[in-house]
């Protein structure tokens, strides 16, 4: 129960006292005025904040699992890593509101005003968000599997490297929208307006975009199988290097792709080699990710693979989930390696001018463990302990919160070391 009741509550804010901390479970404040209120780690589960005035306030860190919080004004508020699982925001307006990290299992945001808040990293699995504004809003790296977005206004929205698998998209506008890297396995997205939109290297993968409009979307090195595009629009699109095949392409309302790899319109592609093209029955000419069709490997848990030398294809994708000890791989220009949470690279070498994924755990047989790479990400999850040798192009790093490392960077020519970093 709550430790204040409503008039303590509003008393305390007239006189500017903070509310951080304090224990308000199930209390009713509907209505109430609490602009710019200092509520950070309050304790509001249960609520009743149904068309409270909460603009600007600071809600870091609070607690408001299964709050009430039907047309509230958040705008411009700080929830940074606050709890909202299950709670009721419809119609409630966040926009331009601090989300980050924020976890938002199971809510309801049905028609809530999303409009440029930042939802980097926030977690909204199974979240109601059906006919919710999101344009210009920033969802790089949410979690939102099985989510509901259909009718979402989401134009220009950033989502890149967001989980939306099994979301449902259906009749959402994502013009100009970034998805880049995201998984949109199994998504429905029947009917969505994708004109413009980035999915380079998304994974496409059994999705479904009947009647979707697709016109002039960047498509580049994405991976299709079984993908659904029945009756939908691709007039314009960038496809090179798109990966996989078995794509359903009845009715394909398109004039001609791009199929340069720079995606600079200079290799249009018309007529029936459109759907050679999508269906995997012939790569993509002049592509980078040139090769034959089914270059993919997966190598699942609980496999354990030892002294081994693998060689992948250019463009090849790779995703390891189980246990290589003493092996060797050596990947062709642009292939993708992803080192999932269950996957372990004991006493292991990568080379070649690939991009490289650590979710899980990568330490290398001698130095140097990783050579030539393009790019090499270590996600939170990930550890790696390894010298990384660069070729004449540099090495593009990055390394999210909470990974942990032990690395060198070594020079191109001599191998001697140019940085050294530890932890993250």
């Amino acid at each position: 129960m709550a430790e204040l009741t409503r008039d303590e509550v509003l008393d305390r804010f007239r006189r500017s006292e903070k509310l951080e901390r304090v224990d308000l479970r199930g209390i009713d404040l509907s209505k109430a005025a609490l602009p710019s209120a200092a509520l950070a780690r309050a304790d509001l589960e249960g609520a009743n904040l149904e068309g409270a005035n909460l603009r600007g306030a600071v809600l870091k860190n609070s607690n408001l699992r299964e709050a009430h919080l039907v047309g509230a004004d958040l705008r411009e508020g700080n929830l940074e890593c606050a709890d909202l699982e299950e709670a009721n925001l419809e119609r409630a307006n966040l926009a331009g509101a601090n989300l980050l990290r924020a976890n938002l299992e199971g809510a309801n945001l049905a028609n809530a005003t999303l409009a440029g808040a930042r939802l980097g990293f926030a977690q909204l699995g199974m979240a109601n968000l059906t006919g919710a504004d999101l344009r210009d809003a920033i969802l790089v790296h949410a979690e939102l599997p099985e989510a509901h977005l259909g009718n979402v206004k989401a134009a220009g929205a950033d989502l890149t490297g967001a989980n939306l698998r099994g979301a449902t998209l259906t009749g959402g506008d994502f013009s100009r929208a970034q998805l880049a890297d995201a998984q949109l396995v199994e998504a429905r997205a029947a009917g969505a307006k994708l004109g413009g939109a980035v999915l380079r290297k998304a994974d496409l993968a059994r999705a479904d975009f009947s009647k979707a409009d697709l016109g002039n979307a960047d498509l580049r090195q994405a991976q299709l199988g079984a993908t659904i595009f029945q009756g939908a629009t691709l007039t314009g699109a960038k496809i090179a290097g798109v990966v996989g095949g078995g794509a359903s392409l009845g009715d394909l309302q398109v004039a001609w792709v791009d199929a340069s790899p720079e995606g600079n319109g200079s290799a249009r592609v018309t007529d029936g080699e459109i759907t050679a093209l999508l269906s995997g029955s012939r790569p993509v000419a002049g592509s980078a990710r040139e090769r034959p069709a089914g270059d993919r490997r997966y190598f699942g848990r609980g496999d354990i693979l030892r002294n081994a030398t693998l060689e992948f294809m250019p463009g090849a994708k790779v995703e390891i989930d189980s246990v290589f000890e003493n092996c060797s791989i050596v990947l062709g220009e642009g292939a993708v390696v992803v080192v999932g949470k269950s996957g372990v690279l004991a006493d292991c070498q990568i080379s070649g001018a690939g991009d490289i994924t650590v979710h899980g755990q990568f330490f290398e047989r001698e130095r140097p463990g990783i050579v030539g790479a393009r790019a090499l990400l270590v996600t939170g999850h990930g550890a790696l302990d390894a010298s990384v040798q660069q070729a004449a192009m540099p090495t593009q790093f990055a390394f999210e919160r909470g990974c942990r490392l032990r690395l060198k960077v070594m020079k191109a020519s001599n191998g001697e070391p140019r940085t050294a970093a530890k932890g993250a």
